[in-house]
């Protein structure tokens, strides 16, 4: 990934690495499946969760001047986005997590001959059903495979903080397995 240094210095503030648009389809390339996978986990289709990627890289680029690398690199940069807009879309739909339940009962309908995908889906289901911070930070731990400290990142909480609310969830989870 190609990182153009900006080498202004407003108000004695340290020069920032800021993305370059060239680099923008390379950077595109290399995270689009984990944005589309983490927003998968947040919708109800694979077409909303195509739409909300497209949303995701379109805000990016509208963006590309905010983006800074003390806010957990690109990774962090793009999923922060992608979770925005997936609140967005959510917020002009009745209930999300009505839409996380919906969407747990149609792809089960769709693939209740696989045991292994009717398991995967009751988890997910579970999942819905945590507070939206430990759900946000159980995906973005387990589907976006990131650290408590780039969660934290994303989701404005520092580093305990996030690893507590992963514990939390992964606690409630298993008891509900029982």
């Amino acid at each position: 990934m190609e990182l153009a240094i900006d080498e202004s210095r407003a108000g004695g503030v340290a020069a920032e690495e800021r993305l370059d648009a060239s680099a923008f389809p390379a950077l595109y390339e290399s995270h689009k499946l984990a944005v589309y996978r983490y927003l998968l986990s947040r919708t109800r289709s694979e077409d909303d969760a195509l739409d909300l990627t497209a949303v995701t890289f379109e805000r990016a680029y509208a963006n590309l001047g905010r983006f800074r690398t003390r806010d957990g690199g690109v990774v962090g940069w793009l999923l922060r986005i992608a979770r925005n807009a997936a609140i967005d879309a959510h917020r002009r739909q009745r209930s999300p997590l009505e839409l996380v339940r919906a969407t747990a009962r149609l792809q089960r309908t769709a693939v209740e001959a696989h045991h292994v995908a009717e398991q995967r889906l009751d988890i997910l289901d579970l999942v819905a059903r945590l507070p939206e911070i430990q759900r946000d930070a159980l995906l973005l731990r387990y589907v976006a495979g990131l650290t408590a400290r780039e969660i934290g990142r994303i989701v404005g909480k520092r580093e305990g903080a996030v690893q507590k609310q992963i514990e939390r969830g992964l606690a409630t989870l298993r008891e509900a397995l029982k």
